[in-house]
């Protein structure tokens, strides 16, 4: 009786909770470069409501950084922005122009990242004027979240990349895969767009196919740091040291 009673309360569950799916909304562009004196030190952006439903947006933005295998961490950096209008309420079909200032440094050593943050709040904008539904129903929100890419860029910064590393590394099922780390100790990000690479070993060099490389080709690189992509071995590359020549397109 115990599993006949377990399976009714779950149908009982899913019939009476209705999932609410967030309520879409467009954010737009979502990659910008932002220069750290001037005009071009504000840019604007596009909240666009395409839902029947009021919605709430939130926009911020952090300092973006990376870790070695590309894990991203962030910290707030909302002294360094001026967002106007910050949070907004958006009527079904309206469109929302937001404008963000840079206020930090006017002369940054090198390219800094950040992301803008933009996300729906998961606050009631139901209609007080409406009647309150006969019974309540339980709701789930899946709240929709969008994340940019913001550049503060100086004048004259430029990438530098090389590879720092290629190291065997076993895996979980006991396999040797390819650890290549790049290393960028320029002074603006790189987007390893186009990527061609080859790997030699014992005389024998392997260009890798871009269905091998798919998981490195247009990632990013910050400046002053480095990322490091794990690669099965190439069945037609010898055992033994190995060594890494690349390119990529760097406008």
């Amino acid at each position: 009786m115990k599993r006949p009673l377990k399976l009714l309360l779950t149908v009982l569950f899913l019939v009476l909770v209705r999932v609410n799916p967030a309520m879409a909304f467009q954010f737009r562009p979502m990659s910008q470069v932002f220069a750290p004196s001037g005009a071009d030190a504000t840019r604007s952006y596009e909240v666009v409501n395409d839902e029947d439903d009021r919605i709430a947006v939130e926009v911020s933005v952090v300092e973006r950084h990376m870790n070695l295998d590309g894990t991203e961490t962030y910290q707030p950096a909302e002294d360094d922005f001026l967002i106007y209008p910050a949070q907004i309420i958006l009527e079904p079909g309206a469109t929302q122009v937001v404008r963000v200032s840079w206020l930090g440094d006017p002369e940054p050593a090198q390219e800094l990242a950040f992301r803008l943050v933009a996300e729906q709040l998961p606050i009631s904008l139901v209609d007080p004027s409406q009647p309150a539904p006969e019974r309540p129903v339980g709701q789930v929100q899946i709240l929709l979240r969008y994340m940019g890419s913001l550049f503060v860029r100086p004048a004259g910064v430029q990438a530098d990349v090389h590879i720092e590393s290629v190291m065997p590394q076993n895996n979980a099922q006991g396999a040797t895969d390819l650890a290549v780390t790049f290393a960028n100790t320029g002074s603006a990000s790189a987007s390893l767009r186009d990527l061609s690479l080859s790997l030699t070993a014992q005389g024998q060099s392997v260009t890798l196919s871009s269905d091998q490389i798919k998981d490195i080709t247009g990632t990013t690189v910050l400046p002053g740091q480095s990322r490091r992509y794990l690669l099965p071995w190439p069945a037609n590359l010898p055992q033994g040291s190995v060594t890494a020549a690349f390119d990529y397109r760097h406008n």
